[in-house]
């Protein structure tokens, strides 16, 4: 690769990174918020044992809700740290120095799309949580939630089927 084209990659991963950057900092930001607003509230109750703790606790989906919410924390929070360090570094020297520019990219864009996955899951699970008293409502936010992931599969099959044709 010569300096030229290297220094045009480097330009094109930054661009791309700067607007990752900003949904990985939206999703630890929704992710973080609603750690702390959880579906159902908290119990107010002065005399009740567990007083400030979550009222749907015991909930199968409540519980998947929590655990997603923070998958979905942990992976956009070390995207936003993969990208930090990528701005920290983003004038690779040698072709070495590129490479793991581009690694870290790649790890980066991994863990976006896992928050992302994670966040609808999470999305699903606390909205089923809460309807779950109206079980036909429940299940229709899970089938539309799942939509999401149907998306995810068609763009990942038009990349790879546009990287193909390239070839």
């Amino acid at each position: 690769m010569t300096s030229d084209e290297s220094e045009t990659k480097v330009k094109e991963i930054m661009n791309a990174a700067q607007i990752h950057l900003v949904v990985a900092t939206l999703l630890v930001t929704v992710t973080f918020a609603a750690g702390f607003t959880l579906p159902g509230g908290f119990e107010n109750d002065r005399d009740s044992p567990n007083k400030g703790m979550a009222i749907l606790t015991k909930k199968s989906a409540f519980r998947a809700f929590v655990v997603t919410d923070a998958i979905a924390f942990v992976c956009s929070a070390g995207a936003v740290f993969s990208y930090f360090v990528m701005a920290a570094n983003h004038r690779p020297k040698t072709a070495k120095e590129l490479r793991v520019l581009m690694n870290i990219y790649r790890v980066a864009t991994i863990l976006q799309f896992l928050s992302m996955s994670a966040v609808v899951i999470a999305f699903i699970t606390g909205l089923y949580a809460t309807l779950s008293h109206s079980v036909g409502l429940a299940d229709t936010v899970c089938a539309i939630g799942c939509l999401s992931f149907f998306i995810y599969v068609l763009v990942f099959y038009l990349i790879k089927r546009g990287m193909d044709e390239e070839t």
